[in-house]
């Protein structure tokens, strides 16, 4: 029943913050004197650089991190085929202040992400290198907002039409940092380690649960040393499972939830035998598990409303409302020729490939799709036909078009989940990387909803008082709602006199619009 009581209900959702990416740089420069158990350098392998970020605060306004660099240096001495490794590592403590768009957001969230810009070695005697970079450090800033809309609302005559939608209502997240120590153990058949050339880990979930309001979190190091022996070079891997509970006050069991696990710091320490041969090397691998639970509700939210006898004016807004955490697993497969001039290739020791300058940006092709791109740094450690070793390197750009939006363009870690490898000529090694992303995401699904209403309550509409009930010939594809709106009546009034069934019409027809208030 219709009165002059005017009453709203109001809901608050939350929607993503969209805060542009803040870009630094750090300049990385050493000036290295070979300690005297290594050999005269002769010839450069290769210069590189990887970064961590191992810790990250906020105060104040501000943003504070520890930026931590490790430089590689492979090279060979002049009497000897060996490749041998430098290593060495620098800290730096960097700042951000908040940008002004981030007041915006309740809760913010920084991801870091380290790369290296450029990275030279120069030679500046025998025994003396000098290395000269930078590595930007990529600031992906995120958080919500709660924006109230109009859920309900009675009185003044007014008709409303709504949309059952579900939505994120609230968010817990919380980190946790920890160490996991395990040891290699070098196989008798396998050669025993001079020196790790190279080392790289990769980290996965394999599975999130909550149980009596705790999350626990079980996943997998898979960690790959590349390293010196005395007749060659050897590649050996481990993969080490991890367990941890993570405290987060507010958790149901029902609760869907995204965890990922990124690497804060890596610590490798070779371990020799009664004889003198390294067989053993302890790692320590400091983690940080960063969780995302989510509280879904469903309601009727309103999308469209008017009055049957005052003038209405309505303001509404697209909103992008959070979805639940949903997993996603693509995959794209690509082929790298790398070419080496001049020289045969007898011998591929190892390749990998390591994405940089990742971005994602949405699809123009695809509403609900986003376009991820960047370049593969591709690398292979070979050898020619007198044995000597050499590295081959090439950057090889992707597009990759994905078939889901995530809030805030906030997608899982891109990792390179394989690489193999061939000879495809006497110059030339085919790369196939196997990009992989997956991970759980968090969806923006755009709703036009109400967010305000106003109702002119001294003021009526225009109304032919004469008839009871009017002709209107529809088209098809029209709703009733909308016709009823155009003649300030109600749509359940015009279902009921022209005996309809659906809410759009599905052919043209003669309608009789009836005049009720």
């Amino acid at each position: 029943m219709q009165t002059n009581e005017w009453l709203v209900r109001r809901e608050a959702v939350y929607v993503p913050v969209q805060i542009p990416d803040a870009v630094q740089e750090q300049s990385v420069e050493l000036d290295y004197v070979l300690p005297d158990y290594c050999p005269d350098f002769f010839r450069l392998l290769s210069c590189t650089a990887d970064a961590l970020i191992t810790e990250q605060e906020v105060s104040e306004g501000t943003l504070n991190y520890t930026l931590k660099v490790r430089l590689h240096v492979l090279y060979c001495g002049e009497q000897s085929c060996a490749v041998q490794a430098v290593t060495q590592q620098l800290t730096y403590h960097k700042q951000l202040s908040f940008p002004a768009e981030l007041s915006a957001a309740e809760e913010p969230v920084f991801r870091l992400t380290a790369e290296p810009s450029y990275m030279n070695c120069r030679a500046v005697s025998h025994r003396r290198i000098d290395l000269r970079g930078a590595v930007r450090i990529r600031i992906q800033m995120s958080g919500e907002s709660r924006c109230e809309v109009i859920s309900g609302a009675e009185g003044l005559h007014v008709r409303c039409r709504t949309d059952n939608v579900q939505y994120i209502s609230q968010i817990f997240r919380t980190q946790k940092r920890f160490v996991l120590s395990e040891d290699f153990q070098i196989a008798p058949s396998q050669p025993a380690l001079l020196s790790v050339l190279r080392d790289h880990v990769s980290l996965s979930v394999t599975e999130t649960r909550i149980v009596a309001g705790k999350l626990i979190v079980k996943g997998e190091a898979a960690v790959t040393l590349l390293y010196a022996a005395e007749n060659g070079i050897e590649t050996l891997t481990s993969v080490f499972p991890f367990s941890q509970i993570v405290e987060q006050n507010g958790l149901s069991d029902e609760m869907p939830c995204a965890v990922t696990a990124s690497l804060n710091d890596i610590l490798l320490t070779p371990e020799s035998e009664n004889d003198g041969n390294i067989r053993l090397i302890h790692c320590d691998l400091q983690i940080l598990l960063q969780s995302e639970a989510a509280r879904s509700t469903e309601a009727a939210l309103l999308t469209d409303l008017y009055s049957t006898v005052h003038p209405v004016t309505l303001q509404t807004q697209d909103i992008p409302l959070l979805s639940a955490p949903a997993e996603h697993t693509e995959t794209m497969q690509m082929k790298v020729t790398l070419t080496q001039p001049e020289n045969v290739l007898t011998k591929v020791y190892a390749a990998w490939a390591e994405p940089a300058g990742v971005q994602s940006a949405p699809d123009p092709d695809n509403a609900e799709g986003t376009v991820l791109s960047g370049t593969l740094h591709c690398s292979v450690l070979a050898a020619d036909a007198e044995n000597r070793p050499m590295m081959l390197e090439q950057d090889a750009p992707f597009s990759w078009q994905l078939p889901f939006r995530s809030a805030g363009q906030s997608l899982p870690h891109l990792t390179v989940r394989s690489c193999g490898y061939m000879l495809s000529g006497p110059e030339q090694v085919m790369l196939q990387p196997e990009l992989l992303l997956s991970g759980s995401v968090m969806q923006q699904v755009p709703h036009r909803l109400l967010t305000d209403i106003r109702i002119d309550r001294e003021e009526r509409l225009p109304v032919d008082e004469d008839y009871a009930l009017r002709l209107y010939f529809g088209q098809p594809s029209e709703s009733l709602w909308e016709i009823a709106k155009r003649y300030h009546t109600a749509p359940e009034a015009v279902r009921e006199e022209n005996a309809l069934t659906d809410d759009v019409l599905q052919s043209a027809q003669m309608l009789l619009i009836p005049n009720v208030k």
